[in-house]
């Protein structure tokens, strides 16, 4: 069984080498499906008996990263030396420097990486991460799956 929870943030970004307008620096609203798969909890009594996993600690666990780290944050590139240089002489900025180009496939990958090892198989069914499905607009997405 696969179960979702839906986490949303502000984040800047810029592709560096791009043809278009996204070249330059620019935000988005971005929004995440994060969906975790397992079986369904079968201990009698437990909290989360009939569940994969409760929503709220599907949301806990993605929030923590998502909020703390990305929320209101600049991704930088790691060779995009003028923002680099930009972030190094400016206080009250939240750069994430990354080592890609902060694409929305890349930043799915980058969010799926970070938090696979997030989730606790408590019950012993199976539960693990399966995507992270990452939308850049309200009609773009990228979608991230393990393997």
């Amino acid at each position: 069984m696969k179960i979702g929870k839906v986490i949303q943030w502000d984040m800047g970004h810029r592709v560096l080498n791009h043809r278009s307008v996204c070249k330059g620096l620019h935000g988005h609203r971005y929004k995440a499906e994060i969906c975790v798969e397992g079986d369904l909890v079968e201990k009698k009594d437990a909290s989360e008996e009939g569940m994969v996993i409760d929503f709220a600690d599907i949301k806990k666990t993605a929030q923590k990263f998502i909020q703390e780290e990305l929320d209101h944050a600049f991704m930088v590139w790691e060779k995009d030396i003028e923002l680099l240089e930009f972030f190094k002489n400016s206080k009250g900025h939240k750069p994430v420097i990354v080592p890609f180009t902060p694409t929305a496939e890349n930043v799915a990958a980058y969010i799926f990486n970070q938090l696979k090892d997030k989730f606790t198989d408590v019950f012993k069914t199976g539960l693990h991460l399966q995507s992270v499905k990452l939308w850049e607009t309200p009609s773009s997405y990228a979608l991230y799956e393990s393997e």
